[in-house]
């Protein structure tokens, strides 16, 4: 027990310091697929009508550090996962948008024994991706813009365990009470339902002073008939969650219904139901306001 605290402990001291600039661990990429969605957006492919090259950009070389133990990893990110790094401004990992080179994120993922891969480049930015799933049935995809040899934006996708009742979620660093509590109230929230063949909920989070937005969809938690749902986004159980971090980012969510339209509450007493108790935070949306 000791052993693995202080595992954990050097690993935030060492995503703390890239944070504040010093030189980052090894990071991972993550691969160009998002939840699907009714209201996904079609990822960077081959066909795109974008500018195509067959390699990435060299990046400088940097001394890989060494990598965790399988277990310790695994403990290691599953830590991150419920806790945020304590960085100055969004970052994942210690990696912050505009500001980490890609050298040094590589490096991070490798700390987690993660590996990086090169998907694609489109208009001069290289893409990469790494992903790493757990016995939990929590996973987790990345992917990381580069150009001039900066991550310009991450986007962080953790696909979510199944919910136990009682039991807090493994993604609770994403989750809406923690970013609430971190950046303050969004400034915009938005939802999709959409009641097809299978009804479907998507609810977006914008956080405009930090250039981050943040994604939380699934099928079945509205229900079938069209009308007005009552949903709990602390305890719903959600198929996919996405978080797009830095300026400009590639295929970030599209439109929505805004909060104050769908429902009767102010954008402040949405963060105040989000951050009280976890058991009340729920709410009625107007099905008449969708199409």
């Amino acid at each position: 027990m000791i052993l693995k605290s202080l595992t954990l402990l050097i690993t935030l001291a060492l995503l703390l310091t890239a944070c504040s600039g010093g030189t980052a661990l090894p990071s991972a990429t993550i691969p160009p697929s998002a939840t699907a969605s009714p209201s996904s957006t079609p990822e960077p492919t081959a066909s795109s009508t974008s500018t195509l090259t067959p390699s990435p950009t060299p990046t400088a070389t940097l001394t890989p550090p060494a990598s965790l133990e399988p277990e310790q990893a695994r403990e290691t990110i599953e830590a991150l996962l419920r806790e945020p790094v304590d960085c100055a401004a969004p970052c994942f990992w210690g990696i912050m948008p505009g500001q980490t080179q890609l050298g040094e994120a590589k490096n991070i993922f490798i700390h987690f024994g993660l590996q990086s891969e090169y998907t694609t480049t489109l208009e001069d930015k290289d893409f990469y991706e790494v992903d790493y799933g757990s016995d939990t049935g929590l996973s987790l995809i990345v992917l990381l813009t580069v150009q001039n040899e900066t991550v310009e934006n991450l986007r962080i996708h953790p696909h979510p365990e199944k919910q136990k009742t009682g039991v807090p979620r493994e993604w609770l660093a994403y989750s809406p009470e923690t970013l609430i509590e971190r950046y303050g109230v969004p400034s915009r929230v938005n939802f999709v339902l959409d009641w097809g063949p299978r009804p479907f909920f998507e609810m977006d989070m914008y956080f405009d002073a930090v250039d981050m937005i943040v994604e939380y969809d699934g099928h079945d938690i509205i229900p079938r008939q069209k009308g007005s749902p009552r949903v709990c986004p602390l305890t719903d159980q959600y198929e996919g969650v996405g978080l797009w971090m830095g300026k400009d980012p590639y295929y970030p969510p599209r439109g929505g219904v805004p909060l104050e339209k769908a429902t009767s509450m102010t954008l402040q007493e949405f963060a105040d139901l989000m951050t009280g108790d976890p058991t009340k935070a729920c709410f009625v949306i107007n099905g008449e306001v969708f199409p």
